[in-house]
């Protein structure tokens, strides 16, 4: 008993400064913005957000089969289930999005839609429909361009994929000819924690939880050239999160 209770009181210190060491890297990449070194500050902030999520008790298992889609150019598409959803849209993606995420860790992290914005985000009030109409037309920009983005369709972590899908999706796939890459996460969770929009209590009760395993379900690639309308292929993604 007593060495169990000694290993969770080191894994607690080691969690803590761990956690201070991301966010001392998430200062220095504001100051690299600042600074107009925006490509190195791009890095320190990833980093910065991966060695955050380990201190927040985040396990990757990812098999090596799956770690080679992540490299593939597409509109890359997953559930939105869980608040630490923004280590996998940060580390694991590394590419542009739009988010609300700042409205959330504004006043926990120093310019956090600063850091946003030079990472290449888009940041926007889902509330107001001319700023989601904006949001889409970003996407539409990129997906034309770059033709490499992440979007979560069910926009929010209170309404499950099953019950709302963007179409969004579908209509940039079939008129930017763009694949999809729809990853199915899951987490595994023996805490019991509720984010109920505390950012700082949920971060908090972290440190002291148990570790959260994140694990690929399955992903399948969808392309658009084998779908004549926007309706099939939307049909067919939802399908994709519905079965088991």
């Amino acid at each position: 008993m007593k060495i169990i209770y000694f290993y969770k009181i080191l894994n607690l210190i080691f969690r803590i400064n761990l956690f201070i060491f991301s966010y001392l890297l998430y200062l220095f990449q504001i100051l690299f913005i600042f600074l107009h070194f925006k490509k190195l500050s791009k890095t320190i902030f990833k980093y910065s957000a991966y060695f955050c999520s380990l201190s927040l008790g985040i396990f990757y298992d990812i098999d090596d089969v799956f770690k080679l889609y992540f490299t593939y150019k597409g509109i890359h598409i997953a559930n939105h289930d869980n608040p630490l959803d923004i280590f996998i849209a940060q580390y694991l993606f590394a590419i542009r999005t739009i988010t609300t995420v700042d409205q959330h860790l504004k006043s926990f992290l120093p310019f956090f839609e600063i850091s946003l914005k030079n990472y290449g985000h888009y940041c926007f009030d889902f509330k107001s429909f001319n700023e989601r109409k904006l949001a889409y037309l970003f996407l539409k920009r990129v997906c034309k361009k770059d033709k490499n983005i992440l979007i979560y369709p069910s926009g929010s972590i209170y309404t499950s994929i099953l019950k709302r899908f963007s179409k969004s999706v579908s209509k940039l796939s079939i008129s930017n000819h763009t694949k999809v890459i729809a990853w199915k996460f899951s987490y595994f969770d023996q805490s019991n924690i509720e984010y109920n929009r505390d950012i700082s209590k949920y971060i908090f009760e972290r440190f002291f939880a148990e570790k959260i395993i994140i694990r690929i379900e399955k992903i399948k690639v969808f392309n658009p050239s084998d779908y004549l309308n926007c309706e099939k292929l939307h049909e067919d993604l939802q399908k994709f999160y519905s079965i088991s």
